[in-house]
C-alpha cells in the first residue's frame, strides 16, 4: 500500500499593496524622526539614502531624501531626490545617522497636499 507522503512548504505572508505602503510609510517616519539612512531598492538599484520629507501628492505618497550611495558607489553630485513609496522595496534603517538639510522649502507647491514628516534639525 503506497501512501502519498505528506510535505511542507514555505510561503510569505501574502501582503496587499496597501498594507506594504503602510510598512513602508512607518519605517521612513521612524528613520525621519530619529535621523538615521535607510537602504533601499528602487527601480532595481540598491541605495543609502537620507530621508528628508515625506508628504503626500496625486493621492500617492513620495519621499524626498538625499541619495549617498546607489549601486554601491557615491553619485557624482549630491542633490535630493524624489521618490515615489509604492517603487521602494527591500527598506531597511540602518544606524548611520544624518543631518538634516535646512534648504528644504516646506512651503514650496509640491508639499501642498500635506507633510507626513520631516525631519528637523
Amino acid at each position: 500500500m503506497t501512501e502519498r507522503r505528506k510535505t511542507l512548504s514555505l510561503r510569505l505572508s501574502a501582503k496587499t499593496p496597501d498594507e506594504a505602503a503602510l510598512d513602508a510609510q512607518t519605517l521612513i517616519e521612524q528613520a525621519i524622526a530619529h535621523h538615521l539612512c535607510v537602504r533601499w531598492s528602487y527601480n532595481r538599484t540598491m541605495m543609502r539614502a537620507a530621508p528628508q520629507i515625506l508628504y503626500r501628492k496625486k493621492g500617492g505618497v513620495y519621499l524626498d531624501a538625499i541619495v549617498i550611495e546607489r549601486g554601491g558607489a557615491a553619485p557624482a553630485e549630491t542633490k535630493l531626490g524624489s521618490f515615489k513609496l509604492t517603487g521602494l522595496t527591500h527598506l531597511v534603517i540602518t544606524t548611520e545617522a544624518f543631518t538634516p538639510d535646512a534648504s528644504i522649502d516646506i512651503g514650496d507647491a509640491r508639499y501642498s497636499e500635506g507633510v507626513i514628516a520631516r525631519a528637523t534639525a
